[in-house]
């Protein structure tokens, strides 16, 4: 019970850090992150853009999306990791996942785009973290967590061909040595809950929201959903 409360008060803090970084990175594809406003605009990183920029309009773009929801989606995330039995380095492979899973949900939910900003970063540290884990001895296999995420970069690459955006093979990746790293019987129950989940999503909005079939859907949350209930439940 401490450590679910721990992780639901470390979560909050990290998704109200995290909610300029969603907000900066919120745009559909083509159009820029940039403020049309500011002439010149500031130099450096996109997020840090707005951050350090003079311009109200800019300012007023930090607060268009509502507070509560990256906070209170990161600590819903956390509260996943830590309903889980991992510990060590794995653990803290799961919590960097929530952490930037999270915003590539909101991201992806409001724009269907899975930024490379958030993309790179999740898959370069799953690796390390979980190399880490393999370095001191924890139970899992980093060879398999490897294959797995090799073989779903290699699925959602040829899924991309079809329907799905490279976006969602590049965070195949990081979710799938997650689930590589604990077992085979992981990994696949993470992808049957993903397609499960979004096929579910997607008949919801055509019912809904009267959305047609010819529609985009985002399918990054059902991945990333799909991939944190395994780990708080599955094998």
């Amino acid at each position: 019970m401490t450590n679910m409360l721990l992780a639901v008060v470390v979560g909050l803090a990290a998704g109200a850090a995290l909610r300029p970084v969603v907000v900066a990175l919120a745009v559909p594809v083509g159009r820029p992150a940039d403020c049309p406003a500011c002439s010149p605009r500031p130099a450096g990183p996109t997020v840090l853009r707005l951050l350090s920029s003079g311009c109200e309009n800019c300012r007023g773009q930090l607060l268009d999306a509502p507070w509560w929801l990256p906070p209170a989606a990161t600590a819903a995330a956390f509260a996943a990791v830590a309903a889980g039995d991992a510990t060590g380095w794995y653990a803290a492979a799961q919590y960097w996942i929530a952490f930037l899973g999270t915003a590539l949900l909101l991201v992806d939910s409001a724009v269907q785009r899975l930024p490379d900003a958030l993309t790179a970063p999740a898959a370069v540290g799953t690796l390390v973290l979980l190399a880490s884990a393999a370095a001191e001895g924890e139970p899992g296999s980093l060879p398999r967590a490897v294959a797995v995420a090799v073989a779903a970069g290699v699925l959602f690459t040829a899924f991309a061909l079809g329907s799905m955006g490279l976006g969602d093979a590049k965070l195949a990746v990081s979710l799938g040595a997650l689930l590589g790293w604990r077992s085979w019987q992981a990994a696949w129950a993470g992808l049957v809950l993903a397609f499960t989940l979004g096929a579910l999503f997607a008949v919801f909005l055509l019912l809904v929201q009267r959305r047609s079939r010819k529609s985009t859907l985002a399918f990054g949350p059902a991945l990333i959903i799909g991939t944190l209930a395994v780990l708080a439940t599955g094998p």
